[in-house]
């Protein structure tokens, strides 16, 4: 789709930008700031009619070639599991507080909800 269309669906579908492009680069460049830390993400984008799928990690080179401006909204899950086998449970770190921060040093707008972070891109205003 040509920047074109991707405008005139915005207006048909009266959005509103939340995020830009450099927005994009700093959540980008905080989620990779500890190389410990591989961000496991759920990504809307504008012409989804729904995602509902699990997170999964993510290759933000093929993101930002698709466009970031067709995201609609983006979930991170902040824990990570780390399987031991199979009559183990699964260990757990929890980034939560590491997101937050890198969120709030560049003051990008976020909901926690039912301890995932979502990011909007994008308002529908109806």
């Amino acid at each position: 789709m040509q920047n074109k269309e991707l405008a005139a669906y915005i207006a048909q579908h009266q959005l509103v930008a939340v995020m830009n492009t450099t927005k994009w680069n700093e959540l980008i460049s905080e989620l990779t700031a500890d190389p410990a830390y591989e961000p496991r993400v759920r990504i809307k984008l504008l012409f989804d009619d729904e995602n509902t799928g699990g997170f999964s990690p993510v290759w933000w080179h093929l993101v930002e070639e698709q466009g970031f401006e067709y995201i609609e909204w983006l979930e991170i899950n902040p824990i990570k599991e780390e399987q031991l086998g199979r009559l183990v449970a699964p260990r757990k770190k929890d980034y939560t507080a590491f997101i937050q921060q890198g969120l709030d040093k560049h003051a990008i707008p976020y909901e926690l909800s039912n301890g995932i972070f979502r990011i909007t891109g994008y308002l529908r205003t109806r």
